[in-house]
């Protein structure tokens, strides 16, 4: 619990949000939070569990909050000069839309696998992209850093900067406005820009509101920091789906509010991630990048202990996707929810084809052939043939599996 004393001496003053609300309300580009309650995370959880769906934001992610409560605080001799910023994707784009609206240059930094959905919109907003040499955000961050010294733009830090935290903290506001009973926020982490806004800002509301951050396994960063309890960098990261958070070094002023308002931080898989991106899409019918599945992630994987009646708030944090890794992500998930399964499977003459098809029909109760796409190859024995299949539902395939091994069916799980 934080109390009124560690709030007087937080790096934030709840009147820095307030402001920050203000300003996002007049710039025309922040939508007000959207909370969606999510019945079936609710009814297994036996709690009530409610998504914040920054995925609706003009640039599908909440990080236009802080880059354009920083950018309208900037004076006209700083407007003139331009801005530039490091961003995996989505900090960049709401740098470029809000530069662009206030018609002020903007110049960002990505690095080398950012992906392409994340590029082409942040050059539609009006940014001028530059691709670091290597695929982390340090290589961008310490791009921009040059490039701000040697031609003299503004830096429009993603997360380490006090306004940009300002911004992001107006989520929790705007949250606990719509709904004052939520007891509980889990929030991804990268750098932890919103993570820092949302516990200063629940915290003073309420402070007994529990604040738990989620970070990818493979860049666990900010966890082990707190832990140690000084800033420590992870140099061993590897590719995560959670690209937006993947982040080698902790800010120095997010890790001095995190060390202190953050109840706990747990990690998740790349797996757990790809399990959650699907049950999302499956049950609320929304699209989310890796960041802004991991709240769910660490529900589903039994990370974090729920309580019945909890009321907690999943900060769906971004949307921003590219649609072949989704796609990918998504079959891959619904894999791993035993929601689908693919497989080959040998079929020596007609009657085994027949046999085949007559149990894919097979109904007991319900059909459990919810949609099969299939192509049959010749194999390179005369007579044989290889089918591959996809079929969905969870029940469904468990029991496929056991007819087809009932049926002495030769095949193979992939």
């Amino acid at each position: 619990m934080t109390n009124r004393k560690n709030i007087l001496c937080s790096p934030i003053k709840f009147s820095d949000i307030i402001q920050a609300e203000k300003k996002l309300t007049s710039s025309g580009l922040v939508n007000p939070v959207k909370l969606k309650y999510c019945t079936s995370l609710s009814r297994k959880y036996n709690a009530n569990f409610y998504q914040v769906v920054e995925i609706l934001q003009l640039v599908k992610s909440f990080k236009i909050r802080g880059a354009c409560n920083k950018i309208m605080n900037l004076t006209p001799e700083q407007r003139k000069k331009g801005v530039i910023c490091a961003s995996a994707g989505n900090h960049a784009q709401g740098t470029a839309a809000t530069a662009t609206k206030l018609n002020i240059k903007s110049y960002i930094c990505m690095p080398s696998n950012a992906p392409l959905t994340k590029i082409n919109a942040t050059k539609h907003f009006g940014g001028n992209v530059i691709l670091a040499k290597e695929p982390s955000f340090d290589a961008a961050y310490a791009l921009s850093k040059k490039l701000a010294k040697e031609k003299g733009y503004v830096e429009i830090p993603p997360y380490d900067d006090k306004e940009v935290i300002a911004g992001q903290a107006t989520i929790a506001l705007e949250t606990l406005n719509q709904n004052p009973n939520i007891d509980t926020f889990i929030v991804p982490i990268g750098g932890g820009g919103m993570i820092s806004g949302v516990a200063v800002c629940a915290k003073t509301i309420n402070p007994n509101i529990k604040i738990i951050g989620v970070q990818a396994e493979n860049f666990p960063a900010m966890k082990l920091s707190k832990q140690k309890g000084k800033i420590v960098s992870y140099s061993k990261g590897k590719p995560t789906l959670a690209d937006g958070c993947a982040v080698k070094t902790p800010g120095n002023i997010t890790f001095s509010i995190i060390k202190d308002w953050v109840d706990e931080i747990v990690t998740v898989t790349e797996d757990e991630i790809s399990q959650a991106i699907a049950l999302i899409s499956d049950s609320s019918k929304l699209v989310v990048e890796g960041a802004g599945a991991m709240p769910t992630a660490a529900i589903i994987s039994g990370k974090i202990k729920i309580n019945k009646g909890q009321n907690v708030a999943l900060l769906l944090s971004g949307g921003n996707i590219d649609t072949a890794k989704y796609c990918l992500t998504l079959s891959k998930g619904l894999q791993l929810l035993n929601r689908k399964i693919k497989f080959s499977i040998e079929l020596k003459d007609k009657n085994k084809v027949k046999q085949f098809c007559e149990l894919l029909t097979k109904n007991n109760g319900s059909a459990y052939c919810i949609l099969c796409e299939s192509q049959i190859i010749p194999d390179t024995k005369p007579g044989k043939y290889m089918l591959f299949a996809i079929f969905f539902d969870s029940k469904s395939t468990n029991q496929f599996k056991a007819d087809l091994k009932a049926n002495k069916f030769n095949y193979k799980l992939f």
